[in-house]
């Protein structure tokens, strides 16, 4: 696939989690008008209607096959420990009725991004990554789009958006992981 190529669909993709980003939060933000046990039942409800749609939309772009849905819910299952801080912030902050509409928008923005960004790299890297690979690859993008840009309501930067997907993804798996180990290493050296 051409650089060329690689870019646009990584710009398709940046777009696509942007819009789900921004409607995710709004919708999980209403939540947090009326607190607990609002906030959980939207949470349950968004893995059918934002993120299987968005990474059904990003696997479009890149020309894979759909994934089915009975497929996500145990995928991201196996990234929960991955995912607990972000969980456990939303919980407790956005559990609040009234002060619960900002932290669930933030906290379902951060992680629409987060998510949404695991599916493009995933998706640019062929029809199926191996699930080992996506533990570390969250890591990278954790590190990458760090918790505190979530608090001042940032959208990741699209520049290094694009830098990850295209620079990471875009080859076999196998040289994806290694590219994967290769940055989060860097990350751990760089204060």
């Amino acid at each position: 696939m051409s650089e060329a190529t690689q870019r646009a669909r990584a710009e398709r993709a940046y777009d696509a989690i942007e819009r789900c980003a921004n409607n995710n939060s709004i919708v999980q933000g209403l939540s947090g008008l009326a607190g607990f046990p609002f906030t959980l039942g939207t949470d349950v409800a968004v893995v059918p209607l934002y993120y299987v749609p968005l990474w059904n939309e990003i696997r479009d772009i890149y020309e894979r096959t759909p994934v089915r849905e009975e497929v996500v819910a145990p995928f991201l299952t196996e990234l929960l420990p991955d995912l607990l801080t972000d969980l456990a912030l939303d919980k407790i902050l956005g559990s609040v009725p009234l002060a619960g509409i900002y932290f669930n928008a933030i906290c379902a923005k951060a992680m629409t991004w987060r998510l949404g960004t695991l599916f493009a790299f995933m998706s640019s890297c062929g029809q199926r990554l191996p699930e080992d690979h996506a533990r570390p690859a969250l890591a990278l993008i954790r590190g990458l789009f760090p918790q505190e840009q979530m608090f001042k309501f940032q959208t990741p930067d699209r520049a290094r958006f694009l830098r990850f997907v295209t620079g990471i993804g875009g080859v076999d798996p196998d040289e994806a992981r290694r590219r994967i180990d290769r940055a989060l290493a860097e990350l751990e050296r760089d204060p």
